[in-house]
């Protein structure tokens, strides 16, 4: 019986994954307006300097749109 629900467990399991990656690679291939319909040209203009990397952006959460990367590791270094 053991062996049954575990051989059922790794079925869901091996479903769940490739949907998961699937509707994660769907959303990091829209551009960072269509991602963030709300933010300012501002934020925008910010997350993607952030995202070439090596380049200025401001250094503020208000700065960039709420909930991306970037937003999350600036509210993780305030909080400390």
């Amino acid at each position: 019986m053991r062996s049954l629900v575990a051989g059922f467990l790794s079925a869901g399991l091996l479903v769940a994954m490739p949907c998961a990656a699937s509707a994660d690679h769907a959303r990091h291939t829209g551009s960072s307006s269509e991602l963030y319909p709300s933010a300012t040209p501002r934020q925008l203009k910010n997350l993607r300097a952030y995202e070439r990397g090596g380049e200025y952006y401001e250094q503020d959460p208000d700065a960039v749109p709420f909930g991306s990367r970037v937003w999350w590791e600036l509210k993780g270094r305030q909080s400390r």
